[in-house]
């Protein structure tokens, strides 16, 4: 039997999840959270094999990235299935980073849920999109590289470069140079054109 938990504040999703795999006798749902804060602390006590995480939850101090991150670090054996309703460039690098085991998308079907499941669990396989998405650039310049998406990401958070250096754990003139590359391969003329090009066109969502 493998136990599941869901992790999602919109119970339509949960709703929808429950659907998929409650009359599988392969399954037991061992629970469905709207609140990603007391997901290790189920882990602790339910001792899921998986879990389909949202990463973003409407809450003040944490999201799914983050409790993927604590879950990982406290159940490694656990498999993450992250979910999103909103393509964000920075997800998947992000996801990956924390060891996630397999990365989805809400419009997926039921049939590629139940499937995407099989192959993390029973074949231990990592599961993320084909294509990472990319920021456009002027023509002739190179895609973004991973940290300058992060710099981009903190910008739209409004964060100056001596925050973002702290973050990041480099130099303030790292920072600087970074900016001052995206600057040039999006063809902006400030940090306020920046925001404005990566939120408008749904490359950045700065609340996470």
């Amino acid at each position: 039997m493998i136990k599941l938990l869901f992790v999602d504040d919109q119970s339509v999703t949960l709703r929808f999840l429950e659907n998929c795999f409650e009359d599988r006798q392969k399954y037991e749902i061992v629970g469905s959270l709207m609140q990603a804060q007391i997901a290790d602390l189920w882990c602790e006590k339910k001792r899921p094999d998986a879990i389909f995480l949202d990463i973003q939850t409407k809450e003040k101090n944490t999201n799914g990235l983050e409790m993927a991150k604590k879950i990982k670090e406290k159940f490694p054996w656990i498999k993450i299935l992250m979910m999103t309703g909103f393509d964000e460039i920075s997800y998947v690098p992000r996801a990956r980073e924390i060891g996630v085991d397999a990365f989805l998308f809400k419009s997926y079907s039921e049939e590629k849920f139940i499937q995407i499941l099989h192959e993390v669990v029973d074949n231990n396989q990592v599961i993320f999109p084909e294509e990472d998405k990319k920021i456009p650039v002027n023509e002739g310049q190179t895609p973004l590289t991973d940290r300058e998406i992060e710099v981009l990401r903190l910008i739209c958070q409004d964060r100056s470069n001596k925050e973002i250096a702290g973050l990041l754990y480099v130099t303030e003139s790292t920072v600087k140079r970074h900016v001052e590359s995206l600057l040039r391969k999006t063809g902006r003329s400030g940090r306020a054109g920046l925001v404005a090009y990566a939120i408008a066109g749904g490359w950045i969502n700065p609340n996470i």
